[in-house]
């Protein structure tokens, strides 16, 4: 067995384990008639407007991607092509469904596997920078904010803008980055030289919107837009079990579920992301924990079947052999 597949086996089994704690934690301190109770009293037309946020979600992040593309593919591929890779990550570990559409995306005429693999970074740091603006501004109302919070909104922030400021500089110094490559791997004799730095070259290529000061710009808009939606559909969950939100609690749960779906867990943040919202509405917002695990059931509940939807539509658009795609991405990650 080779270290990258032992690693692989350790991080399933770790995210399983944290997985069966989160649900053991969630059946000792929850009282489960209080939240069938909760669940048969939901408000399901508020979860048919949640579920629209979530539409509107997917449709913004595909218009975002797309952009980070340079525009160069028409949105319905590209939004097929991000929902299948959605449907994977649900339904299999170590998040393949990201290195699944990078290699899909690589089949639209004027997409490369590279563009499709940089651009998915740029995602993740545009995504982390505005949950890290967004956390501190939904708790101005709150009166005291626990200092592991704090902690954690100040780390993530850190890290955000090293990111952030490590991927303008790449972007913007390409010529210098190819030649400092070169120059690192030239004395490695095993490794083909020119391959290695042309690929380097191809990831930077992907970034090339962060290179221009007005495509900055509309990328921040885009960005922060995108997130619109979401906590439109996090507000409308709240209000199906009666817990009465303002917009600032539904964008601090948000937050909170943002980063807790970074722990390691099963498929689909099972348990994870149940756990980690109902201590973050009970603890910090003060709301009864059977409401707030019963809100965590049912838009977890909502959000996988919207993903699940649109990745069986997807899959029937493309026309895509999934088994095949799936064993493609297995053999991308082990390489």
């Amino acid at each position: 067995m080779s270290a990258v597949t032992g690693s692989r086996r350790l991080q399933f089994w770790l995210g399983m384990l944290i997985t069966a704690l989160s649900i053991a934690v969630l059946f000792l301190f929850v009282d489960l008639e209080q939240v069938a109770a909760e669940l048969r009293s939901a408000d399901y037309r508020a979860l048919v407007l949640s579920s629209t946020g979530i539409v509107a979600f997917l449709f913004l992040r595909a218009i975002r991607w797309r952009f980070l593309l340079a525009s160069v593919a028409p949105l319905q591929p590209i939004f097929h092509v991000q929902n299948i890779g959605y449907l994977i990550t649900y339904l299999l570990p170590f998040r393949l469904g990201d290195v699944a559409r990078a290699i899909l995306v690589a089949n639209v005429p004027g997409v490369s596997l590279s563009a499709g693999l940089s651009t998915m970074v740029v995602e993740r740091v545009l995504d982390l920078l505005f949950i890290v603006i967004l956390l501190p501004l939904s708790l101005a109302g709150v009166a005291r904010v626990p200092d592991s919070y704090r902690a954690l909104a100040l780390t993530m922030g850190v890290l955000a803008g090293v990111a952030a400021l490590v991927l303008l500089v790449l972007a913007n110094q390409r010529g210098r980055i190819y030649r400092l490559v070169t120059r690192l791997i030239e004395p490695i004799r095993f490794l083909d030289t020119e391959k290695w730095a042309r690929r380097a070259d191809d990831l930077l290529a992907g970034m090339s919107t962060l290179t221009s000061v007005r495509d900055v710009f509309l990328l921040a808009i885009l960005s922060a837009l995108v997130w619109v939606p979401i906590v439109f559909a996090y507000y409308m969950a709240l209000v199906s079990v009666h817990l009465r939100p303002t917009p600032a609690m539904a964008a601090f749960t948000v937050s909170a579920a943002a980063l807790v779906v970074a722990a390691p867990s099963s498929p689909g943040q099972v348990g994870v992301f149940h756990l980690g919202v109902t201590a973050a509405l009970n603890q910090v917002l003060g709301v009864a924990r059977d409401p707030a695990f019963s809100f965590a059931v049912l838009y977890h509940a909502v959000n996988m079947l919207v993903v699940l939807v649109f990745g069986v539509i997807a899959v029937n658009r493309v026309r895509v052999d999934l088994r095949a795609l799936v064993e493609k991405a297995r053999n991308f990650r082990r390489k």
